[in-house]
C-alpha cells in the first residue's frame, strides 16, 4: 500500500507531443505495434517491439494502456525494494517518506526503460540476501519475467537483467542442485515472457534469427557511431565522486557477508555500474539520468544491510551530487495523482482520448506543416520519411507510413544496418514516396549526404523528385536509373593525410574506406566509447568542412559527387567533394593505414 502510494505521488503527466527527434522514433514505434510491422527484417532500433512503453504518450489507447502499465510496474517495483530497504532503519512511515523522495529525486526524466534495471539490481541483490527457500524461488521468476518483457522493451537493458539473473542464482544459498532447479524455472519464466509479449505484439517466430542479428548490430556499433565528448570537467568528477559513494557503501555492507555472496554481487555491481556509465556518458548529453539511476541503487544498498549511520551518509551524498548535476521539475505530489487519474480516464474513455490525440495531431501539424500540394502528392501512397520525422505519418492519417527497416537514418551506423535500408529500398517491397526533410542541422555534426553511405545512394538511383516545399521533398519510386559500379582508383594514405577525388563526368562518385582500428582505441571502445573520428572534406575554393565520420559503415560506398541526371534541388544535392581527409580514431597524423577505393556509378536521368 505504501509503495502505490509512493508511485501514485511520482506519477508524471502526459508527454507533450510535438515534432522531434526523440518523440518521433517513439511514435514510430507505436505505429509499428498497432500495424505488427515485423521486428528483423521490417523494423530494427535499440529499443525494441514495446520501446513505446517506457514513455507515456498519447499515440494510441492501446500503446498508452500498455505504457502506464509499464511505468507502474516498474515503479511500483522500485517503490517497494526501497522500502524494504529503508524500513529496516527507519520504520515504515519514514521509509515511505524517503522512498517517495528518491524516486521524485532520481526518476526526473520520466524514462522507465532505464529504470528497469534498477528493479532489476534490487530484485538481483534480495534474492542473494534471501535465507528462504520460497522467496529465492519467487524472486528468480520475477526477474526471469521482467528480463523477459525487457529485452522488447529496451534491447541492453534486458541484457542486463538476464546477466544478474545469472549471477543472483549462482551467488543464492542453497545447494547446486537447488541453484540449477531455480535458474531452470526462473529460465522458463524469462522465455515464457518473452514468447507471450513476442506473440501479442503480432510477431512471428521466424523473425527471431534476423530480429536477434539487428540487435547485436545495434548493440555492437552503437559506442563508435553515438559517442559524443562530455564538455564540463566537473560532470566527469562527480561521476567519480558518486560512483566511489555507492562502492564504499556496498563494501561496508559486503564485509561480513559470504564469499559467494560477495563475489557475485561485486562482479554484478561491476557489471552493472559499465552498462549505466555507457549509457549515460556514450552520447555526452546523458549524464543527468545516469547520476539519478546511481543515487537510487545507493538507496538501494539497503537490501545488503550496510551500518545506517554509513547507509545515511551515503544517501544523502548522492542525493547532493544527483540534485547538483540534474535540473529537477517541479515535484508536486498531489498533481502527480491527478495525472494518474486522468490518464485513466482518458484511456478508459474512447471520446476522450480521441479528443486529446486529436489536439496532439494538430499540434504537430501546426508546428511541422505541409503544404496541401505536397500532401496530396504522399496522401494514398506508402510513404518513408526521412530522416527522422516519422511522426508527420502519426499526426496524418492519410499518409500510409511504410518506414525502411532501421527507424530513424542516423541508427543505421552498420554495414548491415545500412545494407538492409539500401536493400529494401531497391526491392519491389520499397516505398512509392520519400518524403524528405532538409536538416535545420546535421545528426551529431555528421555529414547529411553520407549518412548512412548505402542509403543515400539507393535512394539517388531509385527515386527522383518530384517537388519541393518549404523544407521538404517529395521523391517518387522510378526504376533502377544507376548502372554498375566500376572502380576508377585506389589511394593507399594515411590519417590526416588529403586525397584527391577523381571525377566521373556525367557519373555518380563513389568512396569506400577500409582502415585499421588501434589497440588502445579498441580498449577504450569496449570500456566506454572509441575516439571519434573525422572526415574532412574540400569542395572548390569553399572552405574545409570536418564532419564526424562513423567508422562502421566505412565500407559502404560513400557519395562524394551526383551527375545534373540527379535532378535534386540544391539544397537537396551534395556539393562535389575534390578532396578528403581521414583524421581522429586514436591515430595521429601521418599514422596508420588508409585505403579508399574509388568508383563511379553512371546515372540516368528520373
Amino acid at each position: 500500500m505504501v509503495a502505490t502510494a509512493v508511485t501514485l505521488l511520482n506519477w508524471p503527466g502526459w508527454a507533450q507531443v510535438k515534432p522531434g527527434l526523440d518523440i518521433s522514433w517513439q511514435a514510430g514505434l507505436a505505429m509499428a505495434f498497432t500495424r505488427h510491422l515485423q521486428w528483423g527484417p521490417a523494423l530494427d532500433f535499440t529499443y525494441g517491439p514495446y520501446g513505446f512503453a517506457g514513455f507515456i504518450e498519447p499515440f494510441y489507447r492501446l500503446t498508452a494502456l500498455i505504457a502506464v502499465a509499464h511505468v507502474f510496474v516498474v515503479t511500483w517495483s522500485l517503490a517497494s525494494l526501497l522500502i524494504v530497504a529503508l524500513r529496516r532503519y527507519w520504520g515504515l512511515a519514514t521509509a515511505g517518506v524517503v522512498g517517495w523522495a528518491v524516486i521524485a529525486v532520481s526518476w526526473a526524466a520520466m524514462r522507465s526503460a532505464d529504470f528497469a534495471s534498477l528493479v532489476g539490481l534490487g530484485l538481483a541483490l534480495a534474492l542473494i540476501q534471501g535465507r528462504d527457500k520460497g522467496v529465492r524461488v519467487g524472486l528468480a521468476a520475477v526477474l526471469g519475467a521482467l528480463a523477459g518483457m525487457e529485452l522488447l522493451v529496451k534491447l541492453n537493458t534486458g541484457g542486463v537483467m538476464f546477466a544478474m539473473l545469472a549471477l543472483a542464482v549462482a551467488g543464492a544459498d542453497g545447494s547446486w542442485r537447488e541453484r540449477v532447479r531455480m535458474a531452470g524455472q526462473a529460465g522458463a519464466v524469462a522465455v515464457a515472457a518473452f514468447a507471450i509479449a513476442w506473440v501479442a505484439a503480432g510477431q512471428s517466430f521466424t523473425n527471431l534469427a534476423s530480429f536477434g542479428r539487428a540487435s547485436v548490430s545495434l548493440f555492437l556499433g552503437y559506442s563508435a557511431a553515438m559517442s559524443a565528448e562530455v564538455r564540463s570537467a566537473r560532470v566527469v568528477w562527480c561521476a567519480v565522486a558518486v560512483i566511489t559513494t555507492a562502492a564504499l557503501v556496498f563494501a561496508v555492507a559486503l564485509r561480513r557477508k559470504p564469499g559467494r555472496h560477495q563475489f557475485a554481487v561485486v562482479v554484478m555491481l561491476v557489471g552493472w555500474g559499465w552498462a549505466v556509465t555507457k549509457d549515460g556518458f556514450v552520447g555526452g548529453n546523458h549524464f543527468p539520468g545516469f547520476f539519478r539511476i546511481v543515487f537510487a541503487a545507493v538507496a538501494l544498498a539497503g537490501v545488503v544491510r550496510p551500518p545506517r549511520r554509513v547507509y545515511a551518509v551515503a544517501l544523502a551524498l548522492a542525493a547532493c551530487i544527483a540534485v547538483a548535476t540534474a535540473n529537477l521539475p517541479p515535484i508536486d505530489p498531489l498533481e502527480s495523482l491527478h495525472s494518474f487519474v486522468a490518464e485513466l480516464a482518458d484511456i478508459a474513455q474512447p471520446g476522450r482520448f480521441s479528443q486529446l490525440s486529436g489536439r496532439a495531431r494538430a499540434r504537430v501539424v501546426k508546428e511541422e506543416p505541409l503544404s496541401p500540394s505536397t500532401l496530396s502528392l504522399v496522401r494514398g501512397q506508402s510513404v518513408a520519411i526521412e530522416p527522422w520525422e516519422d511522426i508527420i505519418a502519426w499526426a496524418d492519417p492519410g499518409v500510409r507510413w511504410d518506414p525502411e527497416p532501421v527507424v530513424q537514418a542516423y541508427s543505421a551506423y552498420t554495414v548491415y544496418l545500412d545494407r538492409l535500408d539500401a536493400t529494401f529500398l531497391a526491392s519491389r517491397r520499397a516505398p512509392h514516396r520519400i518524403l524528405y526533410w532538409h536538416y535545420r542541422f546535421s545528426f551529431d555534426s555528421r555529414d547529411p549526404f553520407m549518412d548512412p553511405p548505402a542509403t543515400t545512394e539507393a535512394i539517388y538511383c531509385h527515386y527522383a523528385q518530384l517537388t519541393v516545399t518549404g523544407p521538404w521533398q517529395v521523391l517518387r519510386r522510378v526504376p533502377d536509373r544507376c548502372g554498375p559500379e566500376v572502380t576508377i582508383s585506389k589511394a593507399r594514405t594515411r590519417f590526416g593525410q588529403r586525397i584527391r577525388v577523381p571525377s566521373a563526368p556525367g557519373g555518380m562518385v563513389v568512396a569506400s574506406f577500409s582502415f585499421a582500428s588501434q589497440a588502445l582505441s579498441k580498449v577504450e571502445g569496449i570500456l566506454l566509447k572509441p575516439p571519434a573520428m573525422y572526415l574532412t572534406t574540400w569542395s572548390g575554393r569553399r572552405a574545409p568542412v570536418t564532419y564526424r565520420f562513423v567508422p562502421g559503415t566505412a565500407g559502404d560506398e560513400h557519395v562524394l559527387s551526383v551527375p545534373a541526371a540527379l535532378g535534386y534541388a540544391a539544397r537537396f544535392t551534395p556539393t562535389p567533394v575534390h578532396e578528403l581527409e581521414l583524421s581522429g580514431g586514436g591515430w595521429g597524423t601521418d599514422q596508420g593505414s588508409v585505403t579508399v577505393t574509388f568508383s563511379a556509378v553512371s546515372m540516368a536521368p528520373g
